[in-house]
């Protein structure tokens, strides 16, 4: 294991990747908000858990959609969750925060400790990070997404995803098939905070 990229390596990589990675948390919960249009009663049936993992779902689509094809960035899916590459320094997952501390929510699974110890075999020589968002108590809008640094338990950064949403905007019942055309977006305040790691059968 190396020692992790400071925030400002980390930046100066990803700017031209920053409003992409924000964009596909931010599809991937507008098309969670056209599940409830088209039946409320989804947010009491469905638990946090399979939120979660729906989310993730949606947020992989879009990755991949977004990633896939770019020389600049490599798109990996063979580990039971999608890690995307940049410029051979940093891997990227996408995950769910638990809280406000920005640590993720995960079954301390011998990968999900290797991710955040920042010794995943393979890719030891990487800065491991997690592009994450944390929903409000109502499951309906987004508190925040972030791009998180740890080690171990440590958490050494964060950069603040502006997703530049609006928050109070209502939710009309769409079809799917339109659902990222035309579904009204979300806001988040911005925070700074914690992170861990996960497998497929986790909490996303």
């Amino acid at each position: 294991m190396t020692q992790p990229i400071s925030a400002e390596a980390a930046t100066r990589i990803l700017s031209p990747h920053l409003d992409s990675i924000g964009l596909c948390i931010d599809q991937g919960w507008k098309r969670w908000r056209a599940l409830l249009a088209r039946d409320a009663e989804l947010g009491v049936i469905i638990s946090n858990r399979s939120r979660a993992s729906l989310v993730y779902d949606f947020i992989r689509y879009e990755a991949m959609n977004t990633f896939d094809g770019n020389p600049k960035v490599t798109v990996s899916d063979s580990r039971g969750f999608l890690l995307l590459t940049f410029a051979d320094k940093i891997v990227m997952r996408f995950k769910k925060f638990r809280d406000g501390s920005l640590r993720t929510s995960s079954i301390p699974t011998q990968q999900s400790i290797e991710y955040a110890n920042q010794v995943l075999p393979g890719m030891d020589e990487l800065t491991h990070l997690v592009a994450g968002y944390l929903p409000d108590e109502t499951g309906l809008d987004l508190r925040l997404a972030a791009i998180t640094c740890t080690l171990d338990k440590d958490q050494l950064w964060v950069l603040d995803l502006d997703l530049g949403i609006d928050q109070a905007a209502p939710v009309t019942p769409i079809p799917l098939a339109s659902t990222q055309d035309q579904l009204d977006t979300i806001v988040r305040p911005k925070t700074a905070a914690k992170d861990t790691g996960q497998t497929a059968s986790e909490e996303r």
